[in-house]
């Protein structure tokens, strides 16, 4: 999933995301912290547990949404918040610690399936309704899902997971164009998947936000359809969406149609959450600082706000550092910079140790020698392709020698992207520029804002082409704890789309695409991922910086309060967070 993080992405549950396999707690019951509170308490715990209702939870975010529309958001941030206000056929009830876990959601059971994985069916619950009172339908959960067909309209979120599954026709275009698919069967009470591929972890894709139920045609009645939806999305979780200005606030208040007893896994108790859109991120930290503000939705606290944290302990006892599975990285285009070892000497060149401190320092990660995260299938904790030395500054000797190969002896000249606003990213394209500048590669800056940043700056092939983009800022994380999870959208030469593509150096590698495709149907083994990441990295598509964590602060007036790091966001799981009824 992109994981928004300063100014660069990081997911897709994504996620972007640290997903350990080795439970920290019991599997259903997470360990809860009550009474006085302490840093890294929520990351396997829950901080001052409580069952008062009542109260507004009041949130901040430097950037809005890429979309409010569960089928078309990809921010790791967005995923988080769509808890709120969105259910799916499967869930995840344990969100904190070092595994999540998943259970049914809308339907009654975790799903059947026949043999071999290519049919699974799922019965709903009864007693569901939207947030305008109609029924939840297994036909509305169908329409939702065959919404991430219509790329040319929904281009935004993790499609490419379900157009490689779910059996469809080739020239399928979705609902609008194509009418109902009919390789996904409904009664009045059970919804049938037939898949074009085995696979044993459907699940995970049924506990996407993408696969929201949405009002079957009408999308609500609203008049917010197709693109739009996401202007006023109808709600099947306990809030609802009722205020939304674009880049200035959401509010979200309590779903008078949705019911305790047929939601396992949320346990609301405050009766409103506003969210407040604010770009200058020194103002987010004085406001969290001051008390008047609970939380950021989007991203670790700034600058200021950490340094308080880091040298004042009675305010460190209301934060939180977890290690979250996502990787931080650079993509550096082929498209543009089309020769190998070209590229191969920004590897060596780059300046790992000085990228980490411009990032946010030990608080935000850990050098990476290879692209895949802890805790995921592949990972190596020694691989380094590209060594950057002992003290990770670079290796200037290799840098020179690559471009000798490349026929740039004296360097060239290449554009860097990343989005704005942002405190961070212009640190850390300066740090770049000076480690490049060694070697005679000469780099400027190129920006766009984060609403527009992965689905038509970088996420374009040909915007890419356009405007020169040699090298772009992004962070990915497992949309769901495996290889497959974390890789497909980003390495997949079959997920290439034309907008809102999160492969962004259209990455089209046989040996990758193989170990890719094979996946779903378990064929894929952890040294199957490991082979795919030495490919990556031999691509040189790929420039991995570090292994991320977040610094997170939290309101002390805030009830049960956990960090949804399970899931690679790593932020608070806000959907259950109250305020002691104040």
């Amino acid at each position: 999933m992109k994981i928004k993080r300063k100014g660069v992405v990081l997911v897709s549950l994504l996620a972007a995301t640290a997903m350990a396999l080795v439970g920290c707690s019991s599997p259903t019951t997470p360990a809860t912290t009550s009474g006085a509170s302490s840093f890294n308490a929520a990351i396997a715990g829950i901080v001052n547990p409580s069952t008062v209702q009542g109260g507004t939870v009041k949130l901040l975010t430097s950037t809005d949404c890429d979309s409010w529309d569960p089928q078309n958001t990809y921010y790791g941030w967005c995923w988080n918040m769509q808890r709120l206000f969105t259910r799916s056929l499967i869930g995840y009830e344990k969100v904190n610690g070092s595994k999540p876990v998943l259970a049914p959601d809308l339907a009654t059971d975790m799903g059947t399936h026949n043999a071999d994985f290519t049919k699974w069916t799922y019965t709903l619950r009864k007693g569901l309704k939207y947030s305008n009172g109609a029924d939840i339908t297994p036909m509305d959960v169908k329409y939702g899902v065959e919404r991430l067909f219509a790329t040319d309209i929904i281009n935004g979120g993790p499609s490419s997971y379900f157009l490689a599954t779910i059996s469809h026709p080739a020239d399928y275009l979705g609902p609008y164009k194509s009418g109902d698919l009919t390789s996904i069967v409904t009664t009045a009470s059970t919804i049938e998947f037939n898949l074009s591929t085995s696979y044993s972890d459907f699940n995970y894709l049924m506990a996407m936000a993408a696969s929201a139920p949405v009002p079957y045609k009408v999308e609500g009645g609203t008049g917010f359809v197709g693109a739009d939806y996401g202007k006023q999305p109808v709600s099947s979780g306990p809030f609802v969406l009722t205020k939304y200005v674009p880049t200035q606030s959401v509010t979200f208040v309590r779903n008078k149609f949705w019911k305790q007893s047929t939601d396992k896994i949320r346990k609301p108790v405050a009766n409103e959450i506003d969210l407040t859109i604010d770009s200058d991120e020194n103002d987010i930290d004085s406001k969290l600082s001051a008390g008047t503000a609970d939380a950021r939705a989007d991203l670790d606290v700034g600058t200021t706000l950490k340094s308080k944290i880091l040298t004042n302990p009675k305010i460190k006892v209301n934060a939180d550092n977890p290690t979250t599975a996502f990787t931080r990285y650079m993509t550096v285009m082929p498209s543009v910079i089309t020769n190998v070892y070209c590229r191969q000497a920004i590897f060596y060149a780059a300046n790992k140790a000085e990228l980490v401190q411009a990032f946010g320092g030990t608080t935000s990660g850990v050098v990476a020698g290879s692209m895949t995260p802890p805790t995921i299938a592949g990972h190596s904790a020694s691989a380094n392709m590209y060594d950057s030395g002992k003290d990770n500054t670079g290796d200037i000797a290799k840098a020179k020698a690559a471009l000798v190969k490349c026929g740039q002896p004296n360097g060239f000249t290449t554009k860097v992207a990343y989005s704005t606003p942002s405190q961070l990213a212009p640190k850390v394209f300066a740090s770049l520029q000076t480690a490049l500048a060694r070697v005679g590669i000469k780099v400027t800056e190129t920006t766009s804002a984060a609403s527009s940043y992965y689905s038509t700056f970088i996420g374009s092939p040909t915007n890419i082409v356009n405007q020169g983009i040699g090298i772009a800022l992004a962070a990915w994380g497992a949309d769901f704890p495996t290889g497959y999870g974390f890789w497909n959208s980003i390495a997949n030469g079959a997920d290439i789309v034309p907008t809102g593509n999160t492969n962004y150096p259209s990455l089209n590698d046989p040996v990758i695409n193989k170990i890719l495709d094979a996946a779903p149907n378990g064929k894929s083994t952890d040294a199957d991922f490991r082979k795919l990441d030495d490919q990556v990295m031999k691509d040189a598509v790929y420039l991995p910086i570090l292994f991320g964590k977040s610094l997170y602060y939290r309101n002390p007036r805030l009830t049960n309060v956990t960090s949804d790091n399970a899931l690679a966001f790593g932020l608070y799981d806000f959907v259950n967070v109250g305020t002691g009824g104040k």
